[in-house]
């Protein structure tokens, strides 16, 4: 069915031509008249004869031409589109196709996200040759990665482990400090900044997955200390672009929580560095230190002291979700300040980080002794 513009422009060559061949036979009419009229005798000198015959003619010519030619037309006008766009279509794939390639902003004004995963998945397809891997590819990518509502950059964590002296210096309840300081920058999805710490596995899990928790700690209860006991989780400090905030702290039956707002001076959509310093206990015969990366982080770096603290060995487990091997730096337990460190340049996963974990000496004296007894 054609459109009311191309019904218009096919109208006006048809309604010239009437309004021609009206005032043509008008014209004619009055000359007629005033042949015999002496009224208009003034008129004989002018040709309105002429010119009425003349209009007369032209209109229909023109209303039968465009009759018969219509149709020709048509496909004459659609011949000539075909044989642009058959000489032109690899120009104009080239220019689309280097258009999406070098300007991918374009694509946002002409396709929905929809559509844009479907490109991305069906490009990815191809890159992989597998269709099934490229889609489940992109799901996870697109749930770890697009759904993320923070990206972390220049993230640096920093623990000193020390025993802990209001506790038994080995055995059960025996612990360590960890003071663990975070530097990142970011843009925040909340005004709010809140850090927990529970002693109950399902609700730690839950706050693994909620994008609104900053910081988030499993306490196991034991010798009468809990997620809610002050010893075992302490904000000690948080600062948002070098400026101190207050912290508040809320106290309830599966843990604690601290809260603390951004400030005023933090605009929307603004990346801010944020740098927060927590005390937390760890106990000696866990053998292991978490740092999770929850959020897509890139270029991440870890360093842990742990000197007086009877450590013989310490390793790194490292599980960042990244193309790229870590660097390590590792100073031993013999060293005044023994230390490990892990860097890792370039984006990686949500979901991923490192373990720390370590071997006691006094549990490698111990072992001595029970192999001496056994031989």
């Amino acid at each position: 069915m054609s459109s009311p513009l191309e019904r218009l422009y096919q109208t006006k060559p048809a309604l010239l031509a009437t309004v021609v061949t009206v005032v043509g036979i008008a014209l004619m009419l009055l000359a007629h008249w005033t042949s015999g009229n002496a009224a208009g005798a003034w008129l004989d000198s002018l040709p309105v004869m002429e010119v009425g015959s003349a209009l007369f003619t032209t209109g229909l010519i023109a209303i039968f031409f465009e009759y018969i030619d219509q149709a020709d037309a048509e496909a004459r006008a659609n011949q000539r589109l075909r044989k642009v766009l058959s000489e032109e279509a690899p120009a104009i794939r080239d220019a689309v196709v280097d258009g999406f390639a070098f300007a991918p902003e374009s694509l946002t004004n002409v396709a929905s996200q929809k559509t844009l995963d479907r490109i991305v998945e069906n490009t990815l397809s191809i890159r992989l040759g597998d269709k099934e891997l490229a889609a489940d590819a992109y799901q996870d990518l697109r749930e770890q990665i697009i759904g993320a509502r923070q990206r972390w950059e220049d993230a640096h964590a920093s623990v000193a482990l020390a025993p802990w002296g209001k506790g038994p210096a080995e055995g059960r309840g025996a612990m360590f400090v960890a003071t663990i300081r975070w530097d990142y920058r970011f843009v925040p999805s909340s005004p709010v900044l809140r850090f927990s710490c529970v002693s109950d596995l399902d609700a730690y899990r839950e706050l693994l997955a909620d994008p609104t928790s900053t910081a988030e700690w499993y306490f196991e209860p034991i010798d009468g200390l809990d997620a809610s006991s002050p010893e075992a989780f302490e904000l000690v400090q948080i600062a948002v672009n070098g400026k101190p905030q207050k912290v508040r702290r809320s106290v309830r039956k599966e843990g604690q929580v601290f809260t603390c707002n951004l400030g005023s001076d933090v605009k929307t959509n603004e990346a801010v560095t944020v740098s927060y310093t927590y005390r937390v206990l760890v106990q000696q015969h866990g053998h292991v230190l978490h740092l999770d990366l929850a959020q897509p982080t890139k270029d991440f770096r870890a360093e842990l002291w742990y000197g007086d603290c009877g450590i013989r060995h310490m390793n790194v487990l490292n599980y960042l979700s990244g193309p790229r091997q870590p660097r390590y730096t590792h100073l031993s337990a013999s060293d005044p300040s023994p230390s490990v460190e892990v860097a890792y340049e370039g984006w990686t996963f949500p979901k991923g980080g490192v373990a720390f974990v370590w071997v006691l000496e006094r549990e490698m004296q111990e072992r001595a002794v029970s192999d001496g007894r056994r031989k």
